[in-house]
C-alpha cells in the first residue's frame, strides 16, 4: 500500500512563475499557494491540457486543503480517468492535479506575456466570465 502524500508540488522552474504572476495580477497577489494553485489547475482543466513535472518542489501541504478541494481534485481525476478506481490512490489524484496545475501556470504566463501591457487583468477577468457562462449554461441545459 503506498503512503499517502502529505504535500502538493509544482515544477521547480514554476516558483518564479507563480511570483511573476503574483507581481502582474491583482487575482495572484495575496493570495496562498493553495488559491495559486487550484486556480492554475483550473485553467489547466479548462483548456484541457496537462504537461508531466520534471522536478519537484514542495508547494503546499495535503493538510492546508479543504473538503471541497479535495472533491473538486477526485472529480478531475474521475473525469481524466473515467474509472472510479482512482478514488483509491490519492497518489495518482494529486498528480494529475499537479500536472494540470503545471500547464495552467504555462498557460496563463503565456498569455501575461502576450497582451498589452497592462490588460492582463482584464483578459484573465473575461476568461474566467466566459469560464463561468459556459458552465452556467451547461448547468441550466442539463437541469432542462
Amino acid at each position: 500500500m503506498s503512503k499517502i502524500p502529505d504535500r502538493l508540488y509544482i515544477d521547480d522552474k514554476d516558483r518564479e512563475l507563480y511570483q511573476m504572476l503574483s507581481k502582474e495580477s491583482s487575482l495572484f497577489r495575496g493570495k496562498i499557494n493553495r488559491d495559486q494553485f487550484l486556480f492554475t489547475a483550473a485553467i489547466g482543466v479548462t483548456n484541457n491540457m496537462r504537461i508531466p513535472i520534471q522536478r519537484k518542489e514542495n508547494w503546499f501541504l495535503t493538510k492546508d486543503l479543504r473538503p471541497e478541494d479535495n472533491a473538486l481534485f477526485n472529480a478531475i481525476a474521475l473525469a481524466e480517468t473515467e474509472s472510479t478506481d482512482i478514488l483509491s490512490d490519492k497518489n495518482e489524484i494529486y498528480k494529475i492535479v499537479e500536472e494540470y496545475a503545471h500547464a495552467g501556470i504555462k498557460i496563463l504566463s503565456n498569455e501575461m506575456v502576450s497582451v498589452e501591457f497592462g490588460s492582463f487583468h482584464k483578459h484573465l477577468e473575461k476568461q474566467l466570465n466566459d469560464i463561468y457562462s459556459t458552465l452556467a449554461k451547461n448547468i441550466n441545459v442539463r437541469n432542462e
